[in-house]
């Protein structure tokens, strides 16, 4: 992305979230500017109309003493209000412009598909565009705002100096230039370098998560892990370490060399200087050019540096809008109103579907038919595409081929907020939030959080209300250990909340991923006598490996297969066909019956 394009794309930003701040920032910032000119002119005359008063040896204070001091007084009070000025609302202004990106990054994520978040170079996109959301904007205008400053400094104080001593003037003009270049090349490296890293940042990111989350505690001390992950988190560090030594190193030896220089064409000036103020016997002249010296030397070196660091914010940003940049699936309004309760069913037909960056098709020409109100079952091995067919259900993806069909309309004919608003989905890997227990059940539809009745009754269809009452604040009581005052649940106890986050939902279909996987028998039992009466007002596609599940849920059952349905019926009829589901579920009793009496004892 063109560095001038970045620029002009951060200002539009900045000014349209914080035009105020933004425009006081700019006015303040030119104003304080030009107080360094006039300051050296004010010392300069002062300076001089006092040695002349001097000079008349009258020895009282004089009308002409008392304006040098009101006007050096002057000058020194108005640079210390400006810059005052400009500390309070930078501060404003970056807290505003840092929250505010943050939120445009976050907003973005929300737009992205699964696909994206199955992609490692869109996490590394999103770890570089995150490492300067917060604080490269805000650094980008502040950069400009000074650079510019010092860019009205250098002038003004430069027309003075060129009134002086055209010669002088030019030699500290130029002084700075060949360490600014260098910063510029260094910038540029520094950023290469910082680029090439973002995976290895992302795996620092996750050793610190394994080391410091709760979650991963038990494995990490049961298995001894912890040495190993330091010795892992050591070894990128280091590796980052001998980068970087090596990269400052060869600046820091560089900007030696280019300030011995600099220092060099600043020495020819002062001698310049020094030599006109003797021919003219101007004291306070002399005074101006020792001050012009000072301020240009370091408006000459901030100017430059900010150029440099300009530059490197760049660099950066366009880290930042390449992601805002990436596209994603335009969100089409509803062709047609997705129904509150079905009337036919769903049904997939002939679709396939290969994930992006695979060869191989998860489901091949795949037929299946889920009636309305009914619980249909998928069984199959690990492999054989039941997670895929939820992702294709809940538009997490598209079919490659085929078309998915809810009551004969497609399912892409319906918008995906529509959509999803009447579908819930329980999944195996579901999220344990470190959030009040009433606002875990109540996240199953945001918009509905506040009925507090519904809440209940939700809680009370999974079998959560239980344990959840007898918490110390009941249904408010925080869950988890991450905030104060959280309690922690067992397994089984926050899959009955995803549950019920799921039974809040009141969606027309719902889809229960291994719902049974962390519950006692006596619990499975109780859950499902519960799930068939809810079943009868949704239709609910069950997906399980245990068939203690399967036979006391469903009202039909699908045995899937390498993509494709191989049989489908009631459980007697799928045992007595004596295919894949007989085989699977004889196979899983078999661990459930006594050992024969001849068993060899181990």
């Amino acid at each position: 992305m063109n560095r001038l394009k970045v620029l002009l794309r951060t200002m539009r930003l900045m000014a349209t979230l914080a035009p105020g701040k933004v425009l006081a920032a700019a006015l303040l910032a030119v104003a304080g500017a030009l107080l360094p000119a006039a300051s050296v002119a004010i010392l300069s005359w002062s300076l001089q109309l006092l040695v002349e008063e001097a000079r008349g040896g009258s020895g009282a204070w004089t009308g002409g003493a008392t304006v040098a001091v009101l006007a050096l007084a002057t000058a020194s009070t108005l640079t210390f209000l400006f810059a005052v000025g400009q500390r309070y609302n930078e501060t404003l202004l970056r807290q505003r412009l840092g929250n505010a990106v943050i939120d445009r990054v976050l907003a973005k994520v929300l737009t992205l598909e699964l696909r994206h978040f199955e992609d490692a170079a869109v996490y590394d996109s999103l770890e570089r565009a995150k490492a300067g959301a917060r604080s490269r904007p805000h650094q980008v205008f502040a950069g400009l705002l000074a650079t510019v400053s010092s860019l009205v400094t250098i002038g003004s104080v430069a027309a003075l100096l060129l009134s002086w001593s055209p010669l002088a003037a030019a030699l500290m003009l130029v002084s700075p230039a060949p360490l600014a270049i260098a910063q510029v090349v260094h910038h540029r490296t520094r950023w290469r370098v910082e680029y090439a890293r973002s995976a290895d940042q992302r795996r620092l990111f996750y050793l610190e998560y394994l080391l410091t989350n709760d979650k991963a505690y038990k494995e990490i001390r049961l298995f001894g892990l912890g040495p190993l992950f330091r010795r892992r988190y050591a070894a990128v560090v280091d590796g980052f370490y001998d980068v970087d030594r090596r990269l400052e190193g060869r600046h820091a030896v560089a900007c030696a060399l280019l300030a011995m220089c600099g220092a060099v064409a600043v020495g020819l000036a002062l001698l310049l200087m020094v030599q006109d103020a003797v021919r003219t016997g101007q004291a306070g002249q002399f005074a101006g050019y020792v001050t012009s010296v000072v301020l240009i030397q370091t408006s000459m070196r901030a100017f430059f540096e900010g150029v440099a660091k300009l530059y490197d914010d760049s660099l950066y940003l366009c880290n930042l809008f390449e992601f805002l940049d990436l596209p994603v699936q335009e969100r089409r309004p509803s062709v047609a109103p997705f129904p509150g309760s079905l009337r036919k069913g769903i049904e997939f037909r002939d679709v396939s579907f290969t994930y992006p960056g695979t060869d191989t098709p998860v489901l091949d020409h795949f037929n299946l038919f889920l009636p309305a109100g009914r619980c249909v079952a998928l069984v199959g091995a690990n492999g054989a595409g039941k997670s895929t067919i939820v992702k294709l259900l809940t538009r997490f993806y598209e079919p490659t081929e085929g078309v998915i069909l809810v009551d004969d309309v497609p399912l892409a004919a319906y918008g995906l907020d529509d959509l999803r608003k009447h579908v819930s989905v329980m999944f195996q890997d579901f999220m344990e939030y470190e959030a009040p227990a009433r606002e875990n059940i109540g996240f199953g539809r945001v918009e509905n959080m506040s009925d507090r009745p519904g809440v209940r009754r939700a809680a009370e269809r999974a079998g959560a209300l239980s344990f959840l009452d007898p918490l110390p604040s009941g249904l408010d009581t925080t869950l988890g250990r991450w905030f104060e005052g959280g309690r922690e649940l067992s397994g089984g106890q926050w899959q009955k909340v995803a549950l019920a986050r799921t039974f809040f939902r009141a969606a027309a279909i719902n889809v229960l991923d291994e719902p049974a996987a962390a519950i006692d028998a006596a619990a499975e039992a109780e859950l499902f006598a519960r799930l068939t009466n809810a079943a009868a007002r949704s239709t609910t596609l069950l997906i399980a490996h245990r068939f203690s599940t399967v036979r006391a849920a469903a009202d039909h059952i699908v045995v899937i297969d390498a993509g494709r349905v191989v049989e489908e019926g009631g459980h007697h009829e799928l045992i007595a066909t004596g295919g894949l589901y007989a085989r699977l579920f004889r196979l899983q009793a078999a661990g459930y019956q006594d050992e024969p009496s001849d068993a060899v004892p181990r």
